[in-house]
């Protein structure tokens, strides 16, 4: 019995000194190192390189106004990620009914279809997309996408872009007979007839007519008939009949009427200036004819009565 209690004490201590002798321990210290190494990051050479790209950026992308006006939007454009520079294809898809250009952001007038961008500037380059409708249509209002795409090989991407086409108000007046002036005759009911055309993109309501004669005589009388339109539809075009009453005792001349109409909402404006040329009335032609007439008679009386003295 002793002797075994001698071993059990003798491979104690063994134990005792192994433990501290850095046997046992060395093993648990050489893994808490290789775990600290796994859990480091990689050293700058094994790095993954950067993805090439390019990117396209508009600080207005949605621009609005009315039909038959241009869109201008500023694209700014960065190549990264190469080595050495590339040539870019530039396309823009614009709706039916609207061109397109692509031009330099620095100058105007110089269309281009292509662009070499260096990926080692630190600044973007720019250009300038223009969509405009065809001169001979006039868009609906509404919202149109404008996409414009930027390609080199597999390297691409695009943007899309708005226009947003908001109606456009206008009318216009002309004399029916294509002449700009007329006479009338003092104290006289005087005709004359103008055309009225919505030249603008939406219908305009409740049209209403005024006139301003130059000098502001007193007492002269011009009337519209109709005196004005509920309704006057995109392209439609209506004629108004105009009196235009001279006072009685207004002076034989020339004067300026401007005739105008507008729309109770106030969107659209159109005017026309009329030279009228009064004349006086026919009776009073007469009268003075009398007068000269009479004043004849009697020279030739009193020369008759001096003469047979």
């Amino acid at each position: 019995m002793s002797r075994f209690r001698v071993g059990y004490y003798l491979a104690c201590a063994a134990l005792l000194v192994m433990v501290f002798g850095g046997l046992v321990t060395a093993p648990i210290t050489s893994a808490m190192s290789d775990t600290r190494l796994d859990l480091s990051s990689p050293s700058p050479s094994q790095k993954s390189p950067e993805t090439e790209e390019i990117t396209l950026t508009c600080q207005y992308p949605v621009l609005s106004s009315y039909a038959g006006t241009y869109f201008a939007y500023s694209i700014d454009l960065q190549y990264k990620g190469g080595k050495e520079p590339r040539v870019f294809d530039l396309r823009a898809k614009v709706p039916a009914g609207f061109n397109c250009s692509i031009t330099p952001g620095y100058a105007e007038g110089t269309e281009i279809a292509a662009i070499r961008l260096d990926p080692q500037k630190t600044y973007p380059d720019t250009i300038k997309v223009t969509v405009r409708p065809y001169v001979w249509l006039v868009p609906e209002p509404g919202e149109y996408p404008v996409i414009v795409e930027v390609s080199s090989g597999t390297i691409k991407n695009s943007i899309e872009l708005k226009a947003i086409v908001t109606a456009k108000y206008d009318l216009g007046l002309e004399p029916a007979s294509g002449l700009l002036n007329t006479n009338a005759t003092a104290g006289e009911d005087n005709y004359f007839i103008i055309s009225i055309t919505n030249t603008g993109s939406a219908d305009l309501e409740k049209v209403n007519f005024s006139s301003k004669i130059t000098g502001r005589p007193i007492g002269w009388s011009i009337t519209f008939a109709p005196e004005k339109l509920d309704v006057l539809p995109v392209g439609g075009t209506r004629e108004i009949q105009v009196n235009i009453k001279p006072a009685q005792k207004t002076i034989a001349g020339d004067y300026m009427i401007t005739m105008s109409a507008e729309p109770e909402s106030k969107y659209a404006f159109g005017s026309l200036d009329i030279r009228l040329t009064v004349l006086t009335p026919t009776i009073w032609g007469w009268v003075g004819v009398g007068i000269v007439v009479l004043v004849i008679a009697g020279l030739a009386v009193m020369f008759m009565r001096l003469g047979r003295r």
